[in-house]
């Protein structure tokens, strides 16, 4: 099946409100480098029925595997796995980056949409849980030795079109400043050199910032 042929599925079963999709292999993966951006030295069990997959080493917020379900991944080819989340979100997602990496795209703006994006590789399902459906994205932090990263939230509202009022104003709540300027930092790591180690600040500072912090 083509590239072409496996979105137009994909569109179909979005509209559908299904996860139909399977595994698939993109062109180029061979050439992925397998080398992680995380701590050197520092061996992640497998965890189990996952085909060799641990979790990521360098993330820095959201939900992370082992304490939650859906934890980012990374394969052994070293490409990063983030786990499909539920309609409407997953699919909007998965969709999103089959649009703008189909092989017959030409609108300029997705073009050059993709020099600031992770490659997408399709879709992966390990065979011991094929229900459990992971975007294939590249590591872009894979050049790096010790790579300092944040995580940022951006927009003015951190909750969906169709919440509750409550859904709402708890969220905003959290963090009121992020109406005014725009983001939040979910979290960040940074490496010291004279230390030789790195330092992880997590959501809780970056909600803890005020407006003369942001400069």
């Amino acid at each position: 099946m083509s590239r072409t042929q496996h979105h137009r599925m994909m569109e179909s079963s979005v509209a559908l409100g299904k996860l139909e999709l399977t595994p698939g292999s993109a062109a180029g993966l061979d050439s992925v480098p397998r080398i992680s951006g995380g701590d050197p030295g520092k061996e992640t069990q497998d965890p189990p029925n996952l085909n060799g997959c641990v979790p990521l080493s360098h993330q820095v917020a959201g939900h992370k595997f082992g304490f939650d379900k859906g934890g980012i991944l990374q394969h052994p080819d070293g490409t990063v796995l983030k786990q499909v989340q539920p309609p409407p979100r997953g699919p909007r997602e998965m969709q999103f980056y089959s649009t703008v990496y189909a092989e017959d795209c030409c609108d300029p703006c997705l073009l050059d949409l993709q020099n600031y994006l992770p490659r997408y590789y399709g879709t992966w399902s390990s065979p011991d849980r094929p229900h459990d459906l992971y975007l294939k994205l590249e590591d872009v932090t894979r050049h790096f030795v010790k790579p300092c990263i944040m995580d940022v939230k951006l927009g003015q509202q951190s909750y969906d079109p169709f919440a509750s009022q409550d859904k709402r104003e708890q969220q905003i709540k959290k963090y009121p400043l992020m109406e005014e300027i725009g983001f939040l930092i979910l979290g960040m790591r940074v490496y010291n050199v004279c230390s030789d180690s790195f330092s992880s600040y997590d959501q809780h500072y970056g909600r803890g910032l005020v407006k003369q912090d942001r400069s």
